[in-house]
């Protein structure tokens, strides 16, 4: 029996004014009872930092043999290394920004720097200025009406996987210029790595069978279409898998089956780019709640707690959105969503700024 309940605006302090900037509501859909070694709730009320502990090493290199690909894993070096470069283990790291919001962009660019992540800038649109017969054929219809913002963020994101299609890249990370992550985040993406791959050897569908054992296109594996680092919702499933941080945290890999919400950080290859982009043609709602459709019937990993959260910074919360309005009140420190050891936040310490 699922078990579907509405985040509220008062559960957890650290998510009051801070909906996500492609989201109006989320909808959590849970398949079992969720069991993360501390709770969700008490790390965001205690703010208690946590960094993952990297206890796992490769002993020894790997060595890719297929040579015919054009793009393929590097040879001689392992999947740590290759999760470990300037852009996790994906060709390239695509970052959608409004030209405007510079705040934004430059925050992200001087954090990306410290933590030498390599990042290429895509100019987000807004829904005002997309003419209404390049709308979705069915937005605005079904008796609902769907917001400038939400048609803006379908649009961004159209263009990024059309870009992953146009310059024939074997695999993007897509995150939104509130993306933040924790310091340690190579290690967490390397467990991850692991993880998927193992999650990979099961079945996923009875009618395909799943063989992770040597990817050669990427080091997270060469069978999923999505990899949902960046969301804020779980509908983990029975098989979902595990791996530990420093203090106890845990980190759940599962299949997501539906349900997802929030496109802070996504992943995907060559072949998921296309039916992606053609399931995204046609929308009649926010693009995230549509790709969460998408993965009822593709293969799609994500993580809970996210690897990507969503960063709020100190000052106005009107600048929180840029899709929906919001208190004019300012706040007094930064934060970001489910993070434990925020980068940005690390950078601004490292510049002798506090907030």
């Amino acid at each position: 029996m699922l078990l579907t309940f509405r985040l509220q605006r008062n559960m957890f302090p650290s998510l009051q004014d801070a909906l996500p900037r492609c989201v109006h509501r989320i909808e959590v859909v849970r398949s079992n009872v969720l069991k993360v070694g501390s709770s969700l709730k008490d790390d965001l009320e205690s703010g208690h930092t946590e960094s993952l502990a990297n206890e796992t090493s490769v002993a020894n290199k790997t060595s890719i043999a297929n040579e015919t690909s054009v793009v393929s894993l590097e040879q001689g070096y392992s999947i740590r290394d290759h999760v470990e470069n300037s852009t996790f283990g994906f060709e390239k790291i695509l970052a959608l920004g409004l030209p405007e919001r510079s705040d934004r962009r430059d925050a992200l660019t001087l954090m990306s720097s410290y933590q030498s992540v390599k990042l290429e800038w895509m100019d987000a649109v807004k829904g005002k200025d997309i003419k209404q017969v390049a709308w979705p054929a069915h937005w605005n219809t079904a008796n609902k009406t769907n917001s400038m913002g939400e048609l803006g963020c379908w649009k961004s994101h159209v263009n990024a996987i059309k870009r992953v299609i146009d310059e024939g890249l074997s695999s993007a990370l897509i995150i939104e210029d509130d993306a933040d992550w924790d310091v340690d985040v190579r290690s967490q993406l390397y467990e991850f790595a692991i993880k998927t791959r193992e999650l990979g050897n099961a079945s996923r569908h009875s009618s395909k069978q799943i063989t992770d054992a040597t990817p050669t296109q990427s080091p997270y594996g060469d069978d999923w279409d999505i990899l949902w680092i960046g969301a804020c919702a779980w509908p983990q499933g029975p098989e979902s898998l595990s791996f530990q941080g420093a203090g106890g945290r845990e980190y759940l890999v599962f299949w997501a089956r539906g349900g997802m919400a929030c496109t802070w950080g996504y992943a995907i290859n060559s072949r998921s780019a296309k039916t992606l982009l053609a399931w995204l043609l046609d929308i009649n709602e926010a693009i995230d709640f549509h790709m969460g459709k998408y993965c009822e019937r593709n293969n799609c990993v994500s993580v809970w707690p996210p690897l990507i959260g969503s960063h709020i910074p100190a000052g106005p919360q009107r600048k929180d959105s840029d899709i929906r309005s919001t208190a004019s009140e300012d706040r007094e420190k930064g934060e970001t969503m489910f993070i434990s050891n925020s980068a940005i936040l690390d950078m601004q310490k490292k510049l002798g700024r506090t907030a």
